[in-house]
């Protein structure tokens, strides 16, 4: 096969490495043909992510790399999601790459984008001791993963994660919080409405959905009855109607005011101004509260795993991925480019740059953990390498009637409407309703 020489970019990856003392083993992607497309064109479409923004800035490397030009384009979420389902249901085949969030299940099931098993094992396309498919978190890998084979690839990866105040606990002589019962006695006992909320969380509606699932497994309960063919909702038992109702207490009893319509936004802009004594949710909002520009607490920011419930600390998990729509017409170009935008080397780059991670290399690196802090990438290590009962979204198409109607439970719990139990097993009862009219 045809060989070139390093890029700009292979080259800087390379000398960090050397120079944080990991270069043992390294093995550049380089001994395919990356030329094999030249002259070609691609369609990259993006969710607005620090993600998006950081790749743009990589993407003359790989023009330059591979004489292929790519275009690329990054959106506010709510237009980028219809515009993803616009071309991709329609088979326009504007868009050759297309970042992937839960909808994976249904663009998969619906033949809107291509099985990358086949691509990823041609020896032409992906080096597979460079790239080892085995670095990739296990429950990452498995959101991308549909009925067997693989959709998505992810690159940008979170897990719930304990943000809290090292000062306001140094003060108070405080200990972190090991398990969901300490949590609720710590955020009480810090909690000094409306000056100091002791615990922030999402309350909105479906912004509950993916941040308590969490709470449900920890404490012994499940959402779906199949952890890969979901055919019936499991979020009526006693277990998951303890962990909603613990999860409400704490908004209730220690959380800020208006506790009901916070998304991680609310609460994210809350922990930066100094709002919050805690804050339990995704570990990607690290970059955010840890710059001094945007964060009155940076560096006053403590990391742990997310407490404990009856049955361990179980944190849900999640990542935005990269998928190939299959309606490419530059299905080898948009093979290379997932084989080059999710090789190990650019992950390293785009982990130093952002804190970003697919791969437990980043993670694992002398460079992601020189930079950030080491109580940060613990704390993910941790609560990503733990087994789940689930995926972090339920496998099934309807995922968006999933989101109202399991998080309206929830939200309905936090504001009052009812007890956990009685919100729980009315939502089953609609969510088995739609699992079966589908079947």
């Amino acid at each position: 096969m045809k060989k070139h020489n390093l890029t700009k970019r292979a080259l800087f990856v390379f000398l960090v490495v050397a120079l944080v003392g990991a270069c043992s083993g390294l093995v550049l992607a380089g001994d395919i043909d990356w030329r094999q497309a030249e002259g070609t064109s691609l369609f990259v479409a993006l969710n607005k992510h620090v993600y998006a923004d950081a790749l743009q800035q990589l993407i003359p490397e790989f023009e330059e790399l591979t004489g292929i030009k790519v275009v690329s384009e990054v959106y506010s979420q709510d237009e980028y999601m219809n515009k993803r389902l616009v071309d991709l249901s329609s088979r326009a085949g504007v868009f050759d790459i297309v970042m992937m969030d839960q909808a994976v299940v249904q663009y998969a099931r619906a033949g809107w984008i291509e099985p990358l098993d086949g691509y990823i094992n041609d020896p032409t396309l992906f080096n597979q001791e460079a790239y080892a498919l085995d670095d990739f978190f296990p429950s990452l890998l498995d959101e991308g993963t549909v009925d067997g084979k693989i959709y998505a690839i992810p690159v940008a990866g979170e897990t719930q994660v304990l943000y809290y105040r090292t000062d306001v606990f140094e003060e108070k002589g405080i200990q972190v919080p090991k398990t969901f019962d300490e949590l609720y006695e710590t955020a009480v006992a810090l909690n000094d409405r409306p000056n100091m909320a002791g615990i922030l969380l999402r309350g909105q509606k479906i912004h509950t959905a993916w941040n308590s699932s969490g709470f449900v497994w920890s404490y012994g309960g499940r959402i779906s009855d199949d952890p890969m063919n979901p055919t019936k909702a499991a979020f009526d038992s006693p277990e998951a109607a303890e962990a909603i109702t613990m999860y409400a207490k704490l908004l209730q009893d220690a959380g800020p005011l208006g506790a009901g319509n916070y998304t991680w936004y609310e609460a994210v802009s809350d922990f930066q101004q100094g709002k919050a004594a805690m804050y339990l949710d995704a570990s990607v909002f690290m970059g955010d509260i840890e710059n001094p520009e945007k964060s009155l607490v940076a560096g006053k920011v403590g990391y742990a795993p997310m407490p404990a419930g009856p049955a361990g600390n179980i944190a849900n998990s999640l990542s935005w991925l990269l998928s190939m729509s299959s309606s490419s017409k530059n299905k080898k170009g948009a093979a290379l480019f997932l084989a080059w935008a999710t090789g190990k080397e650019t992950s390293l780059e785009l982990g130093v740059a952002t804190g970003v991670f697919g791969r437990k290399s980043v993670l694992e690196s002398d460079a992601v953990r020189n930079k950030y802090p080491r109580a940060w990438s613990e704390a993910v290590l941790s609560s990503l390498e733990a087994p789940k009962p689930e995926a972090g979204f339920p496998r099934i198409t309807e995922i968006d009637e999933w989101l109202d109607i399991y998080g309206g439970a929830v939200n309905a719990t936090i504001l009052g409407q009812r007890d956990a139990k009685t919100n729980l097993e009315r939502a089953a009862a609609q969510m088995n309703k739609i699992l079966s009219e589908s079947q």
